[in-house]
């Protein structure tokens, strides 16, 4: 397949899927302003399907070509769409973005982001929510991460929400489905680590610099001692992030941390399973 050719709308990429343009998922799970990024997300790993065109990612094998994209997210870089192509970085056994958003080609990575930009730029953003206390405080209330937060349910109990509440993933092709649920309690983990604080990538001065790291992990088989995962590093996202707000987390010891509490969520939004 030509994929610059053949996918210059995601009309397109339905085409070739055999799927109605028209499907998108039951959304009612997720908070207003992850909705639409969560459809966003959605298209955006069909589109990932038709650029591997059927070939399985592989992070065994460190000559297969696969590239994670980077993007610069300051309202400065396009006042329209507040997104734009950075750079890429290659990938063998480690990925921050993980399987669903790596490429098989620089080309195509950066002709998917131009075809696809409102659905990277949602995916990767939050919509401006100020939550405001009494007292005008962006916190949603005082909280040690490491001694409050040892489970999803207690990422729950922050959040007053339910620990059974998931979205409707029948949309989803059957390998997506643990991924989707999982990315749904990641983002709920995001929440209640950020804790009010709105994640800005305007914010370039050093003296009051907002710290926000991304998680690098290692996914081939013989990784945590055979088990396919480990914790590898963290990235400090400035203006530019690979997995943009919902993955960044406020400081490296939480992001480990994170990779430990919800270990099997990164595994499901991070590895494809073999059909």
């Amino acid at each position: 397949m030509n994929f610059e050719a053949e996918v210059n709308s995601y009309e397109d990429i339905c085409k070739i899927l055999n799927i109605h343009p028209e499907l998108e998922p039951d959304v009612s799970a997720y908070d207003g302003e992850d909705k639409k990024a969560a459809v966003s997300l959605f298209r955006l790993w069909n589109a990932n399907k038709t650029a591997w065109n059927g070939e399985i990612i592989d992070f065994n094998n460190d000559d297969q070509e696969k590239y994670e994209t980077l993007y610069d997210l300051g309202d400065e870089t396009d006042p329209d769409s507040g997104l734009m192509y950075f750079t890429y970085r290659p990938v063998s056994s480690r990925s921050h973005a993980g399987a669903r958003l790596l490429w098989p080609g620089i080309t195509m990575a950066k002709h998917v982001i131009k075809v696809m930009q409102q659905d990277f730029m949602n995916v990767m953003k939050i919509p401006e929510k100020i939550i405001k206390t009494d007292n005008g405080s962006l916190k949603l209330s005082s909280m040690n991460f490491k001694s409050e937060i040892n489970s999803y349910e207690d990422i729950c109990k922050i959040l007053n929400i339910d620990t059974d509440l998931e979205p409707n993933v029948s949309a989803y092709a059957e390998e997506d489905r643990e991924a989707a649920i999982s990315m749904f309690r990641l983002w709920k983990a995001n929440k209640a680590v950020w804790n009010g604080e709105v994640i800005d990538f305007n914010n370039y001065d050093r003296n009051v610099y907002q710290h926000k790291y991304e998680v690098m992990c290692t996914l081939n088989d013989g990784a945590g001692g055979g088990s396919g995962f480990a914790y590898s590093s963290c990235s400090n996202a400035g203006d530019y992030s690979a997995v943009g707000a919902r993955l960044l987390w406020p400081s490296t010891t939480i992001a480990k941390q994170m990779t430990k509490v919800m270990r099997e969520d990164f595994i499901n939004v991070m590895k494809i399973p073999e059909k």
